[in-house]
């Protein structure tokens, strides 16, 4: 009857150690619809406007504009296929392949070229 006791303790004791107030949230992913919220290319800022769509298959599709200071509206009309591996994108356009950092936070994701210095990144907030 001892054992059936200290068997019981165990389970509530373990119960009581893995309950928290934090919910279990779900492993980011890059698969949705996004807007350009920012892209600073080489360090250097430009105002931005416009979506990413990053799909199921693979593909993405990225539309909009971005103004550097000084500099006239530059159209962004980008296409091509994406993987994921663990925290970083490989993107795949015409133009050639480029791999780069994933930090999400909360519903904001920053892609940030690898081996670019002044860094490259990418802004994007979650469409809801």
């Amino acid at each position: 009857m001892r054992l059936v006791t200290w068997i019981s303790v165990f389970m509530l004791l373990l119960l009581a150690s893995c309950s928290g107030d934090d919910p279990i949230r779900p492993t980011p992913t890059l698969e949705g619809t996004w807007d350009l919220v920012g892209y600073t290319d080489h360090g250097v800022a430009g105002a931005t406007t416009g979506s990413a769509t990053f799909r199921g298959n693979g593909t993405f599709d990225i539309l909009g504009t971005v103004t550097y200071p000084g500099e006239p509206v530059d159209s962004l009309d980008v296409s091509g296929t994406y993987q994921v591996v663990a925290k970083t994108v490989t993107l795949t356009t015409p133009d050639g392949t480029g791999t780069w950092a994933l930090m999400f936070s909360g519903e904001q994701c920053d892609l940030t070229r690898i081996g670019s210095d002044p860094p490259t990144v990418i802004m994007l907030k979650r469409q809801l």
